[in-house]
């Protein structure tokens, strides 16, 4: 399995300096597609009608070196996975990604100015696709417009979002809460993650997230992935978690237990 990095930042920095409106859209449009009917550039998830903000922010990424960084993340990745034979069920439409290969890029969403942009809703149609995802493999790393990154935590995006792809390409898309769990904690596993909450929090989320079994409907699979403050924009019921909860019991579990995460793929 082969991958690869393309850099969209510049491509959306150029969008935004164009004036906002009809003529801007239809530019996001057509490099959006490539003039195809799919997706040939995994910017879906960007603001087109971004404003000011999202350039400043575009031009600290790169001054940052995001793409460079990036760029040795997916060279790091395509190491580690080179023995994997994955194929692709299919090419997309643009033919950007051959067979087998996974294309990784960082990309900008903007949850400050973006009005369309909820930052919930938008990473998990990231990180737990639905249809469409395994035709496409791109492996999108998120940057928002209200955080500066450091250059660590683009590296693990980026190296997280990689093997999520290839996690999907061999198992297929996570329908489940036990399939998210399992997947996330793989793909922190891979990126040299560490979980962040506390002894006490930790083990009192894993306990909550357990009593809801490995198939709970959708909002409570949700809650239990990114905690009450995240479930009660969206009108879910609160679980008693902390945020990004099921993601920090994820990551512990699969330290625990020592997983490596190239050999769950072989």
């Amino acid at each position: 399995m082969k991958v690869g990095y393309v850099p969209v930042l510049q491509i959306l920095r150029d969008l935004y300096v164009q004036p906002r409106g009809m003529q801007r859209f239809q530019k996001y449009v057509a490099t959006l597609t490539g003039g195809t009917q799919d997706v040939v550039l995994p910017i879906g998830v960007a603001n087109p009608m971004a404003k000011d903000h999202a350039v400043a922010k575009i031009d600290e990424l790169l001054a940052l070196g995001a793409e460079t960084i990036g760029t040795a993340a997916a060279a790091n990745a395509n190491e580690r996975l080179e023995r994997i034979p994955l194929a692709f069920s299919s090419a997309s439409a643009g033919g950007t990604a051959a067979e087998g290969e996974i294309k990784a890029s960082v990309v900008l969403a903007d949850d400050v100015g973006g009005g369309w942009t909820n930052r919930y809703t938008t990473e998990t149609s990231v990180r737990f696709p639905r249809r469409g995802a395994l035709k496409r493999p791109f492996a999108t790393a998120l940057v928002w417009t209200s955080e500066s990154p450091t250059r660590e935590r683009l590296r693990q995006e980026v190296l997280a979002a990689i093997y999520r792809v290839a996690y999907q390409q061999r198992f297929g898309l996570p329908a489940t809460l036990a399939s998210m769990l399992e997947q996330e904690g793989l793909a922190g596993v891979f990126a040299d993650a560490r979980p962040s909450l506390a002894t006490d929090e930790l083990n009192a989320a894993r306990d909550i997230i357990a009593r809801l079994g490995a198939e709970p409907a959708y909002p409570l699979a949700f809650a239990s992935m990114y905690g009450d403050a995240a479930a009660d924009q969206l009108g879910y019921r609160a679980l008693g978690l902390p945020p990004r909860a099921g993601f920090e019991v994820a990551l512990a579990g699969a330290l625990e237990r020592r997983i490596e995460p190239v050999r769950v793929l072989e």
